[in-house]
């Protein structure tokens, strides 16, 4: 039985490594969602519940109700359909930078004898990818920003019902802003940002969860090559997170989360390349909140169904509008099933994002109506030790 398990957590963390440098997609502005198939499935509505190594991405409190040592790989494939209709002589520009895959790695450290553990997380929260050629007078040629996330948290169980966290972030970004006229690549090594989040079952049948989760100042510094040249920067301004969660099991058996965001996107002003000249990149984007529901269903002790739906609120405003930078409010609906299967637990997600059709009208080259689909099929495996 042992090989069984070992062979699976091999699988699936040769999954996620395959695919940690693929193209991927957005929620709002450049945020990732579906980042575990047992949030997927129920919406992302996990804040409140929490009960898995994952809990380190939703609320790292949750961790104080795993006991022994857990850890959860995570694989996400990924798919979009995102285009813009403008005039007959424009024609239909598409993103050409499909989205494809991206993975994470939880884990969290508890032990029964103590009222202290570690949580520890790998994944890639913020991810941007858009493509739209020569579209536009070639103003928004490419843009990508990848940024790689290491969280660490200490946990402790203040009692049997309430748990509080603390926790630091490190950011490895890279990314290109390129144009018609000036191309850019840059990295930046590690910035920094921190958590807090706790989480309270005031009942057995009920628990509230809240985590804060801080910005980060990402300079990306590198090269560019015409109108702006030589040494460059870019930087990116990672938002501040609230998110907010209540969770009550009905009979044993169904569990139902209601939970809020919000997102403080008005950081990121701009996407300037600023060197010995600059090209500028202005951007107008403000805060969005969203709401996720999730209904899980125990049927069995060992099998779980779940549903979900979300709504998210876009971050870039009409006017100002740059399309390098592209979302739209959005509604998404997902299912998902969890079991026990060859001594580990295996979680499976499915997700289909949808956004009304959104016309913008400022006599800019970015005029037109833009359109996107999106699915998305995630896969978790954990193991408890």
């Amino acid at each position: 039985m042992k090989r069984s398990w070992m062979m699976v957590l091999i699988a699936a963390g040769l999954l996620p490594a395959g695919l940690c440098n693929m193209q991927q997609a957005q929620a709002a502005a450049f945020a990732s969602m579906d980042l575990s198939a047992a949030a997927s499935g129920a919406g992302n509505a996990f804040t409140a519940s929490a009960d898995d190594p994952s809990a380190m991405h939703y609320n790292p409190a949750g961790i104080a109700w795993q006991q022994g040592f857990n850890l959860q790989f995570s694989g996400v494939m990924r798919f979009e359909n995102m285009s813009v209709q403008q005039s007959a002589a424009r024609g239909t520009p598409y993103n050409s930078l499909k989205p494809g895959s991206l993975a994470g790695v939880y884990g969290g450290w508890m032990p029964a004898d103590s009222n202290w553990g570690l949580g520890f997380s790998f994944d890639r929260p913020y991810l941007l990818n858009t493509g739209w050629g020569g579209a536009f007078g070639g103003t928004a040629q490419r843009t990508r920003f990848d940024a790689l996330h290491g969280g660490l948290n200490a946990v402790y169980a203040v009692s049997s019902s309430l748990a509080v966290s603390l926790g630091g972030d490190m950011y490895s970004a890279k990314g290109d802003v390129d144009s018609a006229t000036t191309t850019f690549n840059g990295k930046d090594r590690a910035s920094f940002g921190g958590n807090i989040s706790v989480l309270w079952h005031p009942r057995p049948a009920w628990g509230i969860g809240a985590m804060l989760k801080s910005g980060s100042t990402i300079k990306l510094n590198g090269t560019a090559a015409g109108a702006v040249s030589g040494n460059a920067d870019v930087k990116v301004k990672l938002p501040d997170v609230v998110r907010f969660g209540v969770m009550h099991v009905v009979a044993d058996q169904y569990r139902i989360e209601v939970d809020t965001s919000w997102t403080r996107w008005s950081r990121q002003k701009n996407l300037d390349v600023q060197g010995a000249t600059s090209e500028l990149n202005a951007l107008s984007l403000r805060d969005s909140f969203g709401v996720m529901t999730g209904l899980s269903w125990f049927w069995r002790e060992d099998t779980t169904f779940r549903f979900g739906y979300a709504f998210d609120q876009g971050a870039t405003k009409d006017g100002g509008f740059n399309a390098r930078i592209v979302d739209s409010s959005t509604h998404r609906i997902s299912l998902g099933a969890g079991a026990d299967l060859f001594d580990v637990h295996l979680d499976l997600a499915y997700a289909y994002s949808f956004s009304p059709n959104r016309t913008i009208n400022n006599a800019s080259v970015f005029d037109g109506t833009y359109r996107n689909r999106r699915q998305s099929l995630a896969l978790s495996v954990s193991k408890h030790f």
